[in-house]
C-alpha cells in the first residue's frame, strides 16, 4: 500500500506540473489575444467580463500613473521653487548689504555738508557726541597701549583696553547707523534734484539698487507664493514621496493580476466557450501552442484516472480488511453464543431435577393421607 500511496504522489507531482506548464500556455495564449482585440470587440458572456476587468485595471494603472507623474512635476516644481527663492534670497540679502553701505555713505556725505541739518538739530548734535566719545576713546587706547607696569597693572591695563574696545566698537556702530538713517531718511524723501558731486553718484546708486530690491522682492513673492500653493496641496494630501510609493506599490498589485486575466481568457479560447468573436482572434501561429496545451489537458486528465485507479485498489483493500475484521467479529461472538447456549442448557437440566424430585416428594405425601395438622386449644 505504501508504494502506492508513493506513486500517488509521483502523480499528483506531475499532474502539478503539467497544470502549471499548461496555465503559462495558456497565460501566454491570453496575453496574445489581449493584444489582438480592438476598441469595439463584440464579446458576450464570460469573455466580455473578462475584457471589462481588463481595461478597468489598465484604466486603474494609467490613472495612478499620470497622479505619479503629476506628484513627480509638483516636487521638481517645488525643487525648482526652493532653489530659485534661496538664489534671489542670497542676491537680496547681497543687496541689502550693498545699499546699506550707499546710505550710510550718502549719510556721511550729508553731514560733511555744513548746510545739512534735521528739524531739530538731534542728528547733528548726536553725530558731534558720538565722533567726541570716539576720539576720547581712541586717545585712551594710545594712552593704554603705552602705559607699562607690573602684572598686575598689565591685568588691569588688559580689563580697560577690552572695556575702552567695547566702547569705541558700540560708539562706532552708533555713528555709522546715525549715518545710515540720515541716508535712508534722505532717500525716503525722493529727492527730485539730488545733489552733485559724489552725493549724486550715490544716490543714482541707491536708487537704482531700490529698484532692484523691488523687482526682486516682487519676484520672491510671487514665488513663495508658488511654493505656499504647493506645500498646502501636499499637506492636505499627505508626503508626495509616500503617496507614490503607496501608488507604485499599487500598480504592481494590480499588473500581478493580469496574468490571472490572461488565463482565463486563454482558457475561454482553447474550451471555445468564449464566443465567436473570441475564436475569431485566434491564429495559424496559436495552432502549436494549442496542441501542447491539448496534449498537456490529456495527460492531466490521463493523471487524474491513474490517481482514482490506484484510490480505487486502496479502498477495496481497505473494505477486504473490514470485511475480515468483522467476520472475525462474528466468529467471536458466535463462540459466545455457543457458550452461552451450553450453559443455559446446563441449568435448565438442573432445573428439571428439581422439579421431579419435588413431583417425587408431592406423590409421597398423598399415597400416605396427606400431611395432618394439629390444632391446638384456645380454652
Amino acid at each position: 500500500m505504501d508504494n502506492r500511496k508513493n506513486k500517488i504522489k509521483e502523480l499528483e507531482t506531475k499532474k502539478a506540473s503539467d497544470i502549471k506548464a499548461r496555465n503559462k500556455l495558456l497565460e501566454e495564449l491570453g496575453a496574445a489575444l489581449f493584444g489582438r482585440i480592438g476598441e469595439g470587440e463584440p464579446f458576450s458572456g464570460d469573455a466580455a467580463g473578462v475584457l471589462t476587468e481588463y481595461r478597468g485595471m489598465q484604466k486603474d494603472i494609467a490613472d495612478s500613473e499620470d497622479i505619479i507623474k503629476s506628484l513627480e512635476e509638483e516636487v521638481a516644481k517645488l525643487k525648482e521653487l526652493e532653489e530659485a527663492i534661496s538664489i534671489r534670497e542670497e542676491e537680496k540679502s547681497r543687496l541689502d548689504k550693498e545699499l546699506e553701505e550707499v546710505n550710510v555713505g550718502i549719510g556721511k556725505i550729508l553731514f560733511e555738508d555744513p548746510d545739512y541739518h534735521d528739524a531739530t538739530g538731534a542728528a547733528r548734535r548726536q553725530e558731534e557726541n558720538l565722533l567726541a566719545k570716539i576720539e576720547e576713546q581712541e586717545k585712551k587706547l594710545e594712552e593704554l597701549d603705552k602705559r607699562e607696569g607690573g602684572v598686575i597693572k598689565q591685568l588691569g591695563k588688559n580689563v580697560q583696553i577690552t572695556l575702552s574696545r567695547t566702547l569705541l566698537l558700540k560708539n562706532r556702530a552708533a555713528l555709522r547707523q546715525c549715518y545710515r538713517d540720515a541716508g535712508e531718511k534722505y532717500m525716503d524723501a525722493k529727492p527730485a534734484e539730488p545733489p552733485a558731486g559724489n552725493n549724486a553718484e550715490a544716490v543714482e546708486n541707491a536708487l537704482k539698487l531700490n529698484e532692484q530690491l523691488f523687482s526682486l522682492n516682487a519676484d520672491l513673492t510671487g514665488l513663495k507664493g508658488e511654493r505656499r500653493k504647493i506645500m498646502e496641496l501636499f499637506g492636505a494630501e499627505g508626503s508626495p514621496s509616500r503617496r507614490i510609493e503607496g501608488l507604485e506599490r499599487h500598480i504592481s498589485h494590480v499588473k500581478g493580476n493580469f496574468s490571472a486575466l490572461h488565463l482565463r481568457l486563454g482558457s475561454l479560447a482553447v474550451e471555445n466557450t468564449g464566443g465567436e468573436a473570441l475564436s475569431a482572434l485566434l491564429r495559424e501561429e496559436d495552432k502549436g501552442l494549442l496542441e501542447k496545451a491539448g496534449l498537456l489537458k490529456s495527460q492531466i486528465a490521463e493523471g487524474e484516472l491513474d490517481v482514482q485507479k490506484i484510490n480505487a485498489t486502496i479502498s477495496i483493500d481497505e473494505e477486504k480488511a473490514e470485511i475480515e475484521k468483522l467476520n472475525k467479529a462474528i466468529t467471536s461472538q458466535k463462540q459466545k453464543i455457543t457458550f452461552a447456549e451450553e450453559a443455559i442448557a446446563g441449568l435448565e437440566k438442573q432445573i428439571a431435577g428439581m422439579e421431579h424430585k419435588i413431583e417425587e416428594h408431592t406423590a409421597f405425601i398423598q399415597e400416605n393421607g396427606g400431611i395432618r395438622e394439629e390444632h391446638g386449644s384456645n380454652d
